[in-house]
This record gives C-alpha cells, sequence and structure tokens, in this order.
C-alpha cells in the first residue's frame, strides 16, 4: 500500500526548518514493498545489508562495490564503552581458558587453537585498557537504485559476486525497506538495528572514508585540477600494477570539446618530464608544437619512400637476457598483411597463407643470418666514405615488402596474394615503407605529417607501418628505462576494421614491457562503440578520458563504461577541457587548462 512520506511515523519534522525544505526532499510516493521502494517516475530502491565480513579489513576493501552505478554506501558506528568492553573480553577470556584447561586435561594434548584465541583477547583487552584501541559496532547498508526491478535484480547479483569475491555477504532486507532506507539518510533516526558486527578501529577506517575522489601518481606529470575540489592531478601512464594494467590510453571528446587542446598540452609537459613522444598527425595540427619544442616533424607521401622500414628489427631486453624478437616481428607483419588483404579483397590471410607468409619472412631473416642472437643482426664492415677509412660492426640491411611479395609470386596458392600487396612495392601508390630505413629516433620529439595521404585507408595502412617501425625502435634495450608516448590523433580509423584490434593488442602486450604508452585519440568515440573490434580497442586502454558528448552519444558511452546517470549527464554539459578520468582504479573529474605561457606552442 502506498503512503505519502508525510504521513510515515519515523520523520522528525521538527529537524527541518520550513516547509519549503521538506518539499525539496519528498518523494512523488513512498511504498515499502517486500524487497523494494518505489519513489515514483520508475526510480526504484533496494536496500542490503553487510551480514558476512571478511576476517581482514584493509583500507579501501569496499572500494570495487562502486563498479556499480547508481550505488549509497552508508555506514553506522556506534561506539562502545571501554568499560563495558573489557567486562565482555574479561568473561569471555575466562570461558576459553577453563575450556582450554579442561580440555588439555582430558586429552593430554596442548589445543594451540584455543591458547592462541586467549592470547588475542589478552593483547585486544592490553590495547583497550592503555586506550590504544576501542571497539565499536558497525553496520553497512547498501542502496542500489534502478528504473525497474529488473534492473534492480541485475544489480543485486552483480552486488552479491563482488561481495563473494572478497568473502562477504550482502543480504537484502526483506519485509524491512522502509526502516532500512530511513536508517540509511543523514537524519541519525537508525530504525534498523541488525547485522551490527563489533569491530576495532582499524577496520573502521577501512571504511571510512570509502572512496577517494583525489588521483595523484609520484613521478607522474602535471594533468590539470580535480573539478569537485581544484586539487592538482599528477599522473603517470607507466606507473603500471595494481594500478594501471597497461600504459594504453583513449582520449574521446567531440568537435570543441578541447580534445586537441588537451593532447598537446600532456604531449608538451610529457617532453618536459623527459618522455620521448612520437605522434602521428593526421591534420597537420602538431608541426608548431614540434617544431617549437626543437623536435623532428617529417610528411609521409604516397608513392614516395618515407625512410621507415616495418621490417626493421633491435636488440631487445627481455628482463632476462637481451634477444632479437623476430617472432613478434612475424605477428606483426602477419597482421599488417592480412589488414591489407581484408580490405581489397574482402577477406584475412587464411589457411596456408598464413602459414605460408611466417614462413616466408622467418625465411627472409634467415637469409641474413638474423637469428634470436643479438650479435646476429650485426655485420663486420670496412668500408671508406667520402676519403675515410671506417671499420667495426654494422647493422645488417632488413627484409623489405618487395622481397616479400617476389617470394610470394613464386608460390602458386599465393600468387593472387602477391598480386594483391604488389601496390605496396615501389614504384607504386603504397609504396611509401618499401626500403631500408633512414631515419633515426634521436630526437625525443618525432611529429609524422599524414595529412598527403588523402584516402582514409591509405592513412590506416601508413599508421600500421609507422607503428611497426616505432615499436621495433622504442624497443631497444637502450632505450629500455625512458618512458616513450606514441600519439595517434583521430584513431578511429582503427575502430573499422576488426584485425586492427589484434595488432594493437600485440603492440600494446610488448609496450608494457618497454615503458611505451600508446594513447588513442578520437573525436568519433561511437565509430569505436558501434563494433566489435572498436570496443576491442578500448578494453585495451587501461585509462580512458572521455570529453564533452553529444547527449545521444553520453548515454551510450556511460551504458559502455558502466557511468552513472549523472555522469551521462556532465558529459553533456562539460565546457572545454572538463572530462571524466577513468583507471583500472579511479574515476575522477578533471579539468585541463594550459598555463599561459603554453599557449604559444599550444594554438595552431
Amino acid at each position: 500500500m502506498a503512503k505519502k512520506v508525510s504521513d510515515l511515523d519515523y520523520i522528525n519534522s521538527t529537524m527541518l526548518t520550513s516547509k519549503t525544505e521538506f518539499d525539496a526532499v519528498l518523494p512523488d510516493v513512498f511504498e515499502n514493498g517486500k524487497d523494494y521502494i518505489y519513489l515514483g517516475a520508475d526510480k526504484y530502491a533496494r536496500v542490503c545489508v553487510i551480514s558476512l565480513y571478511p576476517n581482514t579489513m584493509y583500507l579501501g576493501f569496499l572500494n570495487d562495490l562502486f563498479e556499480i552505478n547508481d550505488i549509497n554506501i552508508s555506514v553506522f558506528v556506534d561506539h562502545i564503552k571501554n568499560s563495558d568492553v573489557i567486562r565482555i573480553i574479561t568473561s569471555k577470556l575466562a570461558t576459553i581458558e577453563s575450556n582450554r584447561i579442561l580440555q588439555e586435561k582430558r586429552t593430554g594434548i596442548a589445543d594451540y587453537g584455543l591458547r592462541q584465541a586467549v592470547s588475542d583477547l589478552e593483547s585486544m583487552r592490553q590495547m583497550i585498557q592503555t586506550n590504544n584501541d576501542r571497539m565499536a559496532n558497525l553496520q553497512i547498508l547498501i542502496t542500489l537504485w534502478g528504473s525497474t526491478i529488473e534492473e534492480l535484480n541485475e544489480k543485486t547479483n552483480w552486488l552479491q559476486d563482488i561481495c563473494a569475491r572478497k568473502s562477504m555477504r550482502a543480504r537484502v532486507c526483506i519485509y524491512e525497506q522502509d526502516k532500512a532506507f530511513i536508517s540509511t539518510l543523514p537524519i541519525e533516526n537508525i530504525k534498523y538495528m541488525y547485522n551490527m558486527r563489533n569491530v576495532t578501529t582499524g577496520a573502521i577506517a577501512s571504511v571510512i572514508p570509502i572512496g577517494n575522489t583525489e588521483m595523484s601518481h609520484e613521478g607522474g606529470i602535471f594533468l590539470g585540477n580535480n573539478l569537485y575540489t581544484g586539487s592538482p592531478i599528477f599522473f603517470d601512464n607507466f606507473i603500471g600494477p595494481p594500478l594501471l594494467t597497461n600504459p594504453m590510453m583513449a582520449i574521446f571528446g567531440m568537435a570543441g570539446a578541447g580534445k586537441s587542446v588537451t593532447m598537446k598540452t600532456m604531449l608538451a609537459r610529457g617532453v618536459a618530464a623527459g618522455e620521448w613522444v612520437i605522434v602521428l598527425d593526421p591534420e597537420n595540427e602538431y608541426e608548431g608544437l614540434v617544431r617549437y619544442l626543437g623536435g623532428q616533424y617529417m610528411e609521409i607521401k604516397s608513392g614516395e619512400f618515407s625512410g621507415l622500414n616495418p621490417f626493421e628489427l633491435d636488440v631487445e631486453d627481455d628482463g632476462r637476457e637481451q634477444i632479437i624478437n623476430i617472432y613478434g616481428k612475424l605477428s606483426e607483419i602477419r597482421e599488417m598483411v592480412s589488414m591489407f588483404c581484408e580490405k581489397f579483397r574482402e577477406e584475412p590471410l587464411h589457411g596456408r597463407e598464413i602459414t605460408t607468409v611466417e614462413e616466408i619472412v622467418k625465411s627472409l631473416y634467415a637469409k641474413r643470418g638474423i637469428t634470436k642472437d643479438p650479435r646476429s643482426l650485426y655485420r663486420e664492415a670496412h668500408e671508406e666514405i667520402d676519403g675515410q677509412f671506417y671499420t667495426g660492426r654494422v647493422k645488417k640491411d632488413m627484409p623489405t615488402l618487395s622481397e616479400l611479395q617476389d617470394e610470394l609470386s613464386q608460390i602458386e596458392w599465393t600468387e593472387e596474394l602477391s598480386e594483391i600487396i604488389k601496390i605496396l612495392t615501389e614504384g607504386n601508390s603504397l609504396s611509401m615503407f618499401d626500403g631500408q630505413t633512414e631515419i633515426d629516433v634521436g630526437s625525443r620529439l618525432i611529429g609524422i605529417n599524414l595529412k598527403n595521404l588523402t584516402d582514409e585507408f591509405m592513412k590506416f595502412f601508413a599508421t600500421v607501418n609507422i607503428l611497426s617501425w616505432i615499436w621495433s625502435k622504442f624497443s631497444n634495450w637502450q632505450y629500455k628505462n625512458f618512458k616513450k608516448r606514441v600519439v595517434i590523433d583521430e584513431g578511429w580509423l582503427f575502430a573499422r576494421y576488426p584485425h586492427a584490434a589484434t595488432f594493437l593488442e600485440e603492440i600494446a602486450r610488448r609496450g608494457r614491457k618497454y615503458r611505451i604508452s600508446l594513447v588513442i585519440a578520437s573525436q568519433m568515440i561511437n565509430e569505436f562503440l558501434a563494433n566489435d573490434s572498436g570496443k576491442a580497442v578500448i578494453n585495451q586502454c587501461a585509462t580512458k578520458f572521455v570529453m564533452k558528448q553529444d547527449p545521444a552519444v553520453a548515454r551510450q558511452v556511460a551504458d559502455y563504461l558502466l557511468l552513472s546517470s549523472n555522469c551521462r549527464e556532465m558529459m553533456s554539459n562539460f565546457t572545454p577541457g572538463q572530462g571524466i578520468l577513468l583507471t583500472d582504479t579511479d574515476t575522477t573529474l578533471m579539468q585541463i587548462t594550459p598555463f599561459d605561457f603554453e599557449w604559444d606552442y599550444i594554438r595552431t
């Protein structure tokens, strides 16, 4: 039966100073169901209580509950008088001690379990008697919100799954939803007094405060300020587990949201902090920034060799020894060719083609004597250059796309594949990567201009080849301890090709080991959410910064990232530079604002 809140006997109207304040919090209706409360206008609530706690409680052990959007957690703490605690402990201690003596006399065997219990109680009593600890009754009530009963049921199952992982149990307050609900309100009117647990001060500290809206990594770069508290946010993509599972980052913002300014601010501060940065620039937006900061800027043009060879290899350090990662390169080349075939014949590599491509690439390295041994990457040279004689170890020439195409043309079942990738070889429109590497990564800041590649797939394929080259160079053991960041602006192209996610997964896996952070930025997050390959790209990014979105897209983003309705509304109303910073462990509202002197090179 429905009741108006004003008719409920547990509301103390004297706590409200005026009728106006009462009206501000009055719901449309208050219907007390068996396991839910209906508040009108498709608003349902269900209150659960923690009935079983883990043996060990640590600071932030309830944080995982916030995976569930639209959830409130209320903690009730009632301190117990020290004299009452000491009396109870002493009585319990006497009972356990007498049981221990009788048990050991009867069996003649020491009962170490009871002896440990006695020792623990004596230690606790001593801590309380010396005022070093206190005890209290603890109760945790959790309110789940939803627009339907089905949504409440789904969230209840989700809550119970999370609690089970933590050796806890959440019980729905059956037939007492009204008492439990009013107990969660900040009006000091506790109606639900069940499932209390005696805890010490340390346990209380573990649940209050439950969450933390601040984010700061030691050694990170200054990104911006917390939108609520104004505190500075220092962020480090390379900090690693448990805070970040990988260094990959995705940045999304509609036109006018401030994405470009955010990207340039982050890159410039990263360079100032000693990071090595390479940015793939699709619209010639970063040239001013790169040149202002003394970096190297180069252009990729159709039909002209870029100076980059995707077959490039360097000596890597896998943590145990220095090696040549040939098998990692085989995987990259295979995925690159497969993506190309998927575009021009509408199907990727299959069956014998996959093994044949890998075997050919492996044989091309073998012909040069290149193995896993780092010494095999070099040859002894005695050369005359400009009248000067040089002797020593020189890096060998790497295989090329022309060699791969030539080998494929000699095999019957790969003749069609050979004809398809012929466009990648010398003299054709996509031959930008058919040759020996001529570019050095000595500059800590490099910009690569892709604007002259007018075709979308051409830009995408160029990006894949450039990434393959970058990952080989940045994986060099000499650069292992440097923080290295690779930025792909307008990365929505990756969302259109299923094999792109596999390629990114491979380089992301290698990037974790070599302190390489891949940053994918795009205006069109809906392109990523529209298919499985795009979603896979987002899922691979441990860090996401979501800026202003169109209202229709904001709903889609909030649903996919499990954000609350409040976050959805904020996304639609953010001003330039504002956004939600999401990591594996934290969610923070952030404002990025460049310093006055930074605008000189950020404006384009």
